[in-house]
């Protein structure tokens, strides 16, 4: 009776505690959205052309994807429209529908890392992780598609994981916001195969097994499947729909010896990448794994780190350069991207981005470590030919992280290929990865010096990005400012003004034009008569009209946004 008493408290105070860290997590993503300021009426990226499909659904009531959609989208839509119906359409509402979803897939880490059997504190701290990655509160500050499919995503492996603790309800849930990440993104289709996989593992493999295990998996590809046909019969099918795709075929179509130098490459930046977002995570199993060591091993594997770590940076450098390696949303010293003509913000130091990159590689050093010892604890388990059942969580989080990886690595770094962007979802895995390794400490307890270092890094990281998507939404609302005036006070239509990619996309956007045509003397993206052109900076064979500043936090001071005119002698 006592006994019960006792698990009855730890229960509650269990509860408890997660309440209080889930408010902890949302009071920091609250304060984070403040201090950026995401007000405004604007495109941002390729959001503009998911927005006038959800401003088709809410006006007219017709489901139309723009031909620059390449996702699913479908769940996206509906979900910005639930934030567009009570105010009407702008895409400030938009951009709360994302930081809704943000904030659910950050309280969604939280649940995953505490399924991994991680205590409190740490799952905390991975959470927080990916709250205040550079790239994910980016991008939750558009309508971009990633977050949204991150958000679902994220909360369907949560309940597929509680489900494989047995409980068909959660798998049923599972199941089915698996089918709306889906829906949001085709690669949502890799989270009921890793299950189907850790089904199978778990429960043997069998015929009623194997119907069970991937019955959630043919569900999520007949719908896909249908969702296909239906934009296909009803003329609704997107020019750039499934690009990735047609890419991912054509990569491979060119041999195996081009399919794998595509693989390598993207799986060294994506390693490098994901090393650096997940350090002070990482970091604290091993240091603190470490301290159990004498002083002469400690000195030994201290040496041969360093080693590798040299030999590692001067073969990054001499083939590919400093962070960022390839990017789309991180740039050089701050976010973006930045699609202006002519449009170039400050640069970091070289040695800043030598630190940042050198941390990279520490990074993903240590999640190889992990990984390795990951996967030698499988085998090791193993009774005779067959995986034990207590294998079933590690092999659902690696079978989900190669199939939603390796389509990506195989595209290569082309137009459609692999983006900085694409990596966020693998955040919550990679610590889930970690966490799994037989290289950490007992209930992960940290000792003070490695919990001062790791929250120094978070601070860091933290800093930079508030800093970053505040800029990024400061010069993005001062450039639009100015576009205003220029079409409502100085009455130029948008057809003769290059505003940059998000404005050209928005009022001129045109299936039909050849976007990726080079012409010399015109603009790209739509533009046909460029009289007219915002940028950063002056252009040759242009004058300015009228200058607008804005403030940048990154680094401290004041940028300009110059509204251009061509001059005579360059209409002649």
């Amino acid at each position: 009776m006592k006994q019960n008493h006792l698990h009855f408290v730890s229960i509650r105070q269990s509860i408890k505690t997660d309440i209080i860290y889930l408010l902890v997590i949302t009071a920091i993503w609250i304060i984070m959205v403040i201090l950026v300021n995401p007000i405004g009426d604007f495109p941002l990226n390729d959001d503009w052309a998911y927005g006038r499909t959800v401003k088709s659904v809410v006006e007219t009531g017709d489901f139309q994807l723009t031909g620059w959609t390449a996702a699913n989208l479908f769940s996206q839509v509906v979900w910005g429209a639930l934030f567009i119906f009570p105010f009407g359409f702008s895409f400030t509402a938009l951009r709360f529908s994302t930081l809704t979803l943000g904030l659910i897939g950050v309280l969604a880490t939280y649940g995953l890392l505490k399924e991994t059997n991680l205590n409190q504190q740490v799952s905390l701290l991975g959470a927080l992780l990916v709250a205040i990655n550079p790239i994910y509160f980016g991008l939750s500050n558009t309508f971009m598609n990633d977050v949204p499919f991150f958000g679902f995503a994220a909360v369907s492996v949560y309940f597929f994981l509680r489900g494989l603790k047995n409980s068909t309800f959660a798998i049923v849930t599972g199941t089915l916001i698996a089918c709306i990440a889906i829906l949001t993104r085709q690669s949502g289709l890799a989270i009921p195969l890793a299950f189907g996989c850790a089904y199978l593992m778990k429960k043997g493999v069998n015929l009623p097994n194997l119907i069970k295990g991937f019955f959630p998996a043919l569900l999520g590809l007949g719908i896909q499947i249908s969702y296909q046909q239906w934009l296909q019969l009803t003329m609704r099918s997107p020019d750039k729909y499934g690009n990735q795709v047609r890419t991912l075929l054509h990569e491979l179509a060119s041999g195996l010896e081009h399919s794998l130098s595509n693989l390598t490459t993207v799986m060294l930046f994506s390693l490098i990448y994901l090393g650096l977002f997940i350090l002070p995570f990482s970091i604290i199993p091993f240091s603190e794994k470490l301290k159990e060591f004498p002083f002469q091993r400690q000195t030994l594997i201290l040496l041969a780190s360093s080693t590798f770590l040299v030999v590692m940076m001067k073969l990054l450098v001499s083939m590919y350069g400093l962070m960022p390696l390839h990017g789309n949303i991180l740039g050089d010293f701050g976010i973006g991207p930045v699609i202006l003509k002519n449009g170039e913000l400050p640069k970091a130091p070289h040695s800043i981005w030598l630190i940042i990159t050198v941390a990279g590689v520490i990074g993903g050093v240590l999640f190889l470590l992990y990984l390795f010892f990951t996967i030698v604890q499988i085998f090791k388990r193993n009774s005779g030919s067959k995986l034990v059942e207590k294998n079933w969580l590690t092999i659902f989080i690696l079978a989900l992280v190669c199939i939603y990886f390796l389509p990506i690595g195989f595209l290569g770094l082309g137009p459609f290929g692999f983006y900085d962007r694409y990596l966020i979802f693998l955040l919550p895995l990679l610590m889930m990865i970690v966490s799994v390794s037989p290289i950490n400490v007992r209930h992960w307890k940290v000792g003070y010096k490695t919990l001062a270092i790791a929250l120094i890094m978070m601070f860091a990281y933290g800093g930079f990005t508030v800093a970053a998507t505040h800029d990024y939404l400061s010069w993005n609302r001062v450039r639009w400012q100015a576009l205003h005036h220029l079409m409502q006070e100085d009455q130029i239509s948008p057809s003769h003004i290059d505003g940059g990619f998000e404005f050209n996309g928005w009022y001129l956007y045109d299936d039909d034009y050849d976007d990726w045509k080079y012409e010399p003397d015109k603009s790209w993206y739509w533009v046909d008569n460029d009289d007219y052109v915002v940028s950063f900076n002056p252009l040759t064979g242009y004058e300015e009209m009228k200058r607008y500043t804005f403030r940048r936090w990154l680094p401290w001071g004041q940028g300009n946004i110059l509204v251009l005119r061509k001059t005579t002698a360059s209409l002649r």
